[in-house]
């Protein structure tokens, strides 16, 4: 479940070919900067990031993992799990802050 109040890693497919010896690195941290809109069963996630967004483009994709603290399948609260996978867009600029879209196209389910 994705949580809107929590801190959120996007991760980018790094090197790798397959899921067993993948590799996931973070391109940007940041908060939801509003609530998730859902068009014809696809959820857009606005997150404004702290810093620059930085890919390395090796696979020559958009796809993304979106990850937060103590969420997903993971036992600890200390540690980064898996909430969502999309596709990214652009960043932008909206009112001096660095924000990016990624496209969910999955059932998404996310709470306050």
């Amino acid at each position: 479940m994705i949580r809107l109040g929590k801190p959120v890693q996007i991760m980018e497919w790094g090197q790798g070919t397959n899921t067993t010896n993948q590799r996931w690195t973070e391109i940007a941290k940041g908060r939801f900067a509003s609530k998730p809109k859902v068009v014809n069963g696809e959820t857009t996630l606005v997150i404004e990031i702290e810093g620059s967004l930085t890919r390395n483009g090796e696979t020559g994709n958009d796809y993304v993992k979106l990850m937060q603290q103590g969420e997903g399948t993971l036992p600890a609260a200390g540690s980064w799990g898996e909430v969502a996978m999309g596709t990214i867009g652009s960043p932008s600029n909206q009112g001096g802050k660095t924000v990016v879209e990624v496209k969910v196209k999955t059932a998404t389910k996310f709470s306050n």
